[in-house]
């Protein structure tokens, strides 16, 4: 059998099984014989037969046979709920068993087709929280019909885009979690939806919106509105990232002009862009119409706006009248979010003088929370003759753009999701997401800020002999560099040197294990600065560094093998130890030739990307070239904008807001075969303003939004559990040592009662003037005033065998007296971060806390050379770091692990004596933590003034069934926050 028929029966093999993917899978052999005697492929069916079985259970991932059989065992192993599974769970032993028996395998071909094709392991789903809504579309999937550019998509993904099962799964489940919540374009009464997506930055938002898309058009939706970013550039990527995986060649040509190449002619990737095998009308489906292109962002279209119209089977029925929808071409256009364009579109589709009361429309709001977000204070003083204004233009243009369309939805998507939750929710014309919130689990082999970081299980930042345990295990050490001056031109020499060092690394890895590794693309990115005219400096500055390094020269290869060995190889072995290293300069130099090559070929090497009319040329093509620059930049690389084959950061840049800070991140993203080699550099030492001698960590502010961020995440996925409505998301939003976005609404709910049974709370944003330290410290001293401190050495250990241990005195209160100590607490000029707790502790009868009693800990730090006074004792203190006026963190994981054990909330082993007899249920524990700031404090004896008194708290388990109590903030306003079922339409169904 030569090659080619070899492959001819793999890809008889591939359409047999893909015929099963709605009807499921069926017996396999007697199909496979039926095929190859239809098409009379050739005369030794059995044969053939025989030959792929052979492949099929054989065979391993390397060989065609077997990867394609792989690919569609592993999509029956995930699938959600469908006719054929008959109750098994997916990703499960039942599951696999029952597609095997469907199939006719025997035992010992089961057997060998479990050892070869492992079941993969559980991904993570999406949290959602909603409103009640009539869920169509999961009748729709099980029924497998009209699913036609979701399938196409879904194998893009996988053929060329490398995705696996899993991930392909994890995107179908999360994007199926979204069109449930969209109104069912065939639905006789219109129903607008306004929803929001959060994802991670850089984490691959645009594949999910664009499945969301693909199943939107399966469904019905024939109109597609993508809002892309704020830049063209942004709108760029988006039309080409959709044309290419979506829309396809042949719809792609079919627009283009007689007689001129295509728009992506030159483009090297165009061999990649998905293709249907003909026009998808032609093939059963739908074509689907561009609006706009690559080349040409939305215009006026005058006379051609007929363009927009939809042409109906039945004139005399509405267009979402499924005998006229689903025959309908659809209409896409990707424009920026921009008022003037947003404007012409509407004038287009006013002139048609149609009604558009039946087109089902799907708007997706790329970086939702950039632009789209009013802005405007309703309560701001009026200057004398200026117009009142009640929305930014922007928000404007897209509020009208909805109301144009009656079954509008519209679907926001953000990395940063506090300006979209902070919207004012009674504002009925406004974007705030009321139907429902997605969070998007993060994605494997992601490289995300708390890759950057230390942190425990709980998102707290671990301490310093934590981290010097890990060694290069630690993300800090591992990854990061600080920049502790401005003008440190060392270590810009240095970052200059490791962006050189990894490109020749990831050559050397695509060399010996080819695929393994893109190395197409190899950029730095240099964030210095927010001024254009300080971009054009930091390049000449770049452009002098690359000079004096003098790579051609035997004292660079020399310099260079010494960063390998002193930071990139103990780093590649803890971080990635199975990826190839060179054991010698010998073996590394002709790649370190090779990516010198590369970078001095560029038509540039040092580009400056910002708004300035003559840096345009200097925007990199990822799409049209190979790019190996230096790239110098400001807004045009803050957000949205990917940097593909990111590796060394130089990041300098402060900004005011979380969401801002986080979106500059764009070292963030997938690192395939090459995560070891990033670095960050970053300054720790940035002046906080041109008149402030203030400096900041910029360090530690990421840190700080990472942890809220994912404690965020983990609130809403706790409390999704019990039926939260997005209408109750605002009072959630972490107000941080960052304000979390700038000048949006706040909101008009808070929080009553929260139940913290079996959990932590812990706030670290208090008070650092003299008159409420000294208070705080007269609050704890009133609290332990009435009986003496025991010492005591509590221990025990965990289930991986670590100690958990403290030092503390201890003593026993009764509920009602620590309620007073929490009330007599400061918190200086910041609502009380406590108030929650409080209205936790303070409930009776159903809500009862369960507490008969608090047991008081008040740690001391034995290594401690500072000692506070507490009553007799002189305690050793803690030296916590300080960002922004708020501490990062206060107790210690092996502190909390006790205190759990205490409370009875989760056991350790072996624990010592005096552990087991202080244990006991229904016990709160209080950790308290005599704490010195790292920022204020300096050697030997510590003052009163100097001491922060940090808390810590650990709740029992508790029998409340609700994790949550709300209530209106202002009952004058005319719209609360919220409002109960029985007024609230929304939730009546969708």
């Amino acid at each position: 059998m030569n090659e080619t028929e070899m492959e001819r029966l793999i890809e008889i093999l591939d359409g047999v099984l893909q015929a099963m993917t709605g009807p499921g899978p069926a017996a396999l052999k007697r199909r496979l014989r039926f095929e190859l005697d239809e098409r009379q492929v050739t005369a030794d069916v059995d044969g053939a037969v025989a030959w792929l079985f052979g492949e099929m259970l054989g065979g391993d991932a390397s060989q065609p046979g077997h990867a394609v059989f792989a690919r569609h065992i592993r999509s029956w192993d995930a699938a959600n709920e469908a006719p054929w599974s008959a109750g098994t769970k997916r990703l499960t032993q039942e599951r696999r068993s029952l597609v095997c028996s469907l199939l006719n395998f025997d035992a010992g071909e089961q057997a060998k087709i479990l050892d070869r094709i492992p079941i993969a392991k559980s991904f993570d789903d999406a949290t959602l929280i909603a409103t009640e809504h009539q869920d169509w579309y999961s009748e729709l999937r099980k029924r497998r019909t009209g699913t036609f550019y979701w399938d196409h998509y879904k194998r893009y993904l996988q053929n060329q885009g490398g995705w696996d099962e899993n991930a392909t799964s994890s995107l179908d489940e999360s994007t199926d979690k979204v069109l449930r919540c969209l109104s069912d374009p065939e639905r006789q009464d219109a129903f607008a939806v306004r929803g929001l997506v959060v994802g991670y930055v850089q984490s691959g938002k645009t594949a999910n919106f664009t499945a969301v898309v693909a199943k939107s058009l399966d469904a019905g939706y024939r109109l597609i509105i993508v809002l892309a970013g704020v830049l063209d550039s942004l709108r760029f990527q988006t039309q080409r990232r959709l044309d290419k995986e979506l829309v396809g060649r042949e719809q792609i040509l079919q627009d283009k002009e007689a007689d001129k190449p295509h728009e992506y002619s030159g483009d090297q990737d165009w061999d990649k862009f998905a293709s249907y095998g003909g026009l998808p009308g032609e093939l059963g489906a739908f074509n689907l119409r561009r609006i706009t292109t690559s080349a040409r962002d939305y215009i006026n279209l005058g006379q051609g706006r007929d363009v927009l119209k939809f042409e109906k089977r039945y004139p005399d029925r509405p267009l979402n009248d499924p005998d006229n929808l689903h025959s309908a071409t659809a209409r896409i256009v990707v424009i920026k979010k921009h008022p003037a364009v947003i404007r012409k579109l509407m004038l287009d589709l006013r002139g048609l003088k149609v009604t558009l009361d039946d087109i089902p429309t799907l708007i997706i709001d790329d970086e939702s929370d950039q632009a789209s977000v009013n802005t405007v204070n309703p309560n701001r003083k009026r200057k004398a003759g200026k117009p009142d204004k009640d929305r930014t233009s922007t928000n404007e243009s897209i509020v009208q753009l909805l109301a144009m369309f009656p079954r509008s939805q519209y679907v926001g998507y953000t990395a940063t999701p506090a300006a979209n939750t902070l919207i004012n929710p009674s504002d009925s014309q406004d974007l705030f997401p009321r139907d429902f919130i997605e969070l998007l689990p993060r994605p494997a082999n992601y490289m995300g800020v708390s890759d950057f970081h230390d942190f425990d299980a709980d998102f707290n930042p671990l301490d310093k002999s934590e981290v010097e345990e890990l060694g290069y295990h630690s993300h800090r050490k591992a990854f990061v560099r600080q920049i502790k001056d401005s003008d440190d031109t060392a270590v810009f020499r240095k970052a200059i040197d490791a962006f050189f060092l990894a490109g020749a690394m990831k050559l050397l890895r695509a060399d010996r294990d080819p695929g393994s590794v893109s190395t197409r693309h190899h950029t730095m990115l240099v964030h210095r600065a927010t001024s254009q005219d300080a971009h054009e400096d930091d390049r000449n500055l770049v452009t002098t560094l690359l000079a004096q390094n003098a790579y051609r020269r035997k004292s660079a290869l020399d310099r260079l093998w010494r960063l390998w060995l002193d930071d990139f190889s103990p780093v590649s072995e803890a971080q990635e130890p199975g990826l190839a290293r060179p054991l010698n300069l010998a073996e590394l130099e002709p790649f370190l030739t090779q990516a010198f090559e590369k970078f001095e070929s560029a038509r540039k090497q040092v580009l400056v990307v910002n708004g300035r009319d003559d840096h345009k040329d200097d925007m990199p093509d990822f799409d049209k070239e190979n790019v190996w620059n230096i790239l110098v930049g400001g807004a045009k690389l803050s957000r949205g904008y990917t940097v593909e084959g990111l590796t060394i950061s130089y990041f300098l840049r402060k900004a005011a807001a979380a969401d801002t800070l986080m979106q500059m991140g764009r070292w963030f993203g997938f690192r395939r075969g090459y995560r070891d080699l990033v670095r960050l550099y970053i300054g720790t030492q940035v002046s906080a303003g041109k008149k402030s001698e203030k400096k900041t960590d910029l360090y530690d502010l990421f840190e700080s939004i990472c942890m809220d961020e994912e404690r965020f995440r983990k609130r809403i996925a706790l409390y999704s559990k019990d039926g939260i409505r997005p209408i109750q998301v605002p009072p959630l939003v972490p107000m941080g040592m960052m304000i979390p976005t700038q000048k949006n609404k706040m909101y008009n709910a808070e929080i009553t009662m929260e139940n913290f049974g079996g959990n932590v709370a812990e706030s670290t944003r208090v008070p650092f003037n003299e008159k409420d330290r000294k208070a705080n410290a007269e609050c704890l001293r009133t609290l332990v005033a009435n009986a003496a401190l025991s010492p005591v050495e509590l221990f025990g250990y965990d289930g991986n065998g670590a100690k958990r241990s403290l030092h503390g005195h201890v003593r026993s209160v009764d509920p009602l007296c620590f309620v007073h100590f929490l009330q007599a607490y400061r918190w200086g000029t910041v609502e009380s971060q406590f108030s929650s707790v409080l209205g936790f502790l303070n409930g009776v009868g159903e809500d009862s806390p369960g507490i008969d009693s608090w047991l008081i800990l008040v740690l001391e730090n034995p290594s401690s050379k500072s000692h506070w006074s507490l009553g007799d004792l002189a305690l050793g203190t803690f030296s916590r770091a300080v960002v922004n006026d708020r501490f990062k963190v206060f107790s210690e994981s092996r502190h909390r692990d006790v205190a759990k054990h205490l409370s009875y909330v989760e056991q350790l082993g072996n624990p010592n004596e005096k552990l087991r007899a202080l244990a006991r249920p229904r016990q709160g524990v209080c950790l308290i933590y005599p704490t010195v700031s790292t920022d204020f404090s300096g050697a030997g004896k510590v003052e009163d003034k100097a001491v922060t008194v940090g808390l810590s708290l650990t709740f029992p388990k508790n029998g409340i069934n609700q994790k949550m109590n709300w209530r209106v903030r202002d009952p004058s306003k005319e719209a609360p926050a919220f409002l109960d079922d029985a007024d609230d339409d929304v939730a009546q169904g969708h």
